[in-house]
């Protein structure tokens, strides 16, 4: 890894440039739509559509100690957004973010629908380093998505989720600011989300099924604010349903029930229940040097 500062920065400018450059030719899918569909009508629905591009969106844990329902909760949302726009995420991760909750992993970013490539992992030291980063990225019309891991309290939340806001209107994609409990602060996001862990119902052979999540959507500009319970299912959120309940048979013996309500053969299982972890564990090493830069491979 590399210092930070502002020869990182006008790195990640480069690259970011190379970007679009490199899409300027095959326009991405999904660009001028409003909304995101997220595959559930009720949440659509109150939603007026989908999750908006072109916005800010926050989620937060319900409680402390909830780090890894937080990143597992924005990645779903960014593995969608990512299928869709078929462009790269930009993943800015504040060191504290790391230690306290895990460092983002390669192979467990590829198992839960980033694979190699479609992510640029950027880690800092300071909160204002890691929102000038999510700035830039937002301003990039060649990322579908940028996702903010930011553990410290943020100086001036208004202001700064206003810059990421307005930045995401010119950028046109989805910018996620994971925070690992709630912020009292004011907050210019489209919604704020609040998410725990949920029961997860066994499989066919008594062991863990698809994990759950529980969801508090407290604010929302385009509806009413509400509840929902998820399953993580190929990556992204989805209502549990009776394959869930059936996974770890023969591929051939089960099936998957589609949005559009029709059934078809499931896919291969690509990893056992538990799946490949999403972040590593780092040693609590002192946080006082200076930031780094790394890319996912």
């Amino acid at each position: 890894m590399s210092p930070f500062g502002s020869a990182g920065l006008e790195g990640l400018r480069r690259r970011i440039a190379a970007i679009e450059a490199g899409g300027a030719g095959r326009p991405a899918e999904g660009v001028g739509l409003r909304w995101m569909p997220l595959g559930l009508p009720a949440l659509d629905q109150a939603l007026g559509g989908g999750l908006a591009w072109e916005s800010l969106h926050e989620v937060a844990g319900q409680a402390a100690g909830l780090e890894g329902t937080v990143t597992a909760f924005g990645l779903a949302l960014a593995v969608r957004a990512a299928r869709m726009r078929r462009r790269p995420v930009l993943v800015v991760q504040q060191d504290l973010a790391g230690l306290e909750g895990g460092r983002l992993y390669g192979p467990g970013l590829a198992e839960a629908g980033l694979p190699e490539g479609a992510v640029i992992l950027v880690q800092v030291r300071r909160a204002e380093e890691a929102l000038l980063v999510m700035e830039e990225g937002l301003k990039c019309t060649g990322l579908s998505v940028v996702m903010g891991e930011i553990a410290s309290r943020l100086p001036d939340a208004l202001t700064a989720t206003r810059r990421l806001s307005l930045a995401a209107q010119a950028g046109g994609g989805l910018g996620l600011l994971l925070r690992p409990k709630p912020d009292p602060a004011p907050c210019a996001a489209q919604t704020r989300w609040r998410v725990a862990p949920a029961p997860g119902r066994p499989d066919a052979w008594g062991g863990l099924g698809a994990a759950g999540l529980a969801a508090d959507l407290v604010r929302n500009h385009s509806g009413p604010p509400g509840r929902w319970q998820f399953v993580l299912r190929d990556g992204c959120l989805a209502q549990e349903t009776e394959a869930d309940r059936t996974e770890g048979w023969p591929a051939h013996d089960r099936t998957a029930h589609d949005q559009t309500g029709h059934d078809h053969p499931a896919a291969p299982l690509h990893a056992p229940a538990g799946g490949t972890a999403l972040s590593q564990p780092v040693a609590g090493a002192a946080v006082h040097g200076p930031p780094r830069t790394r890319r996912a491979r």
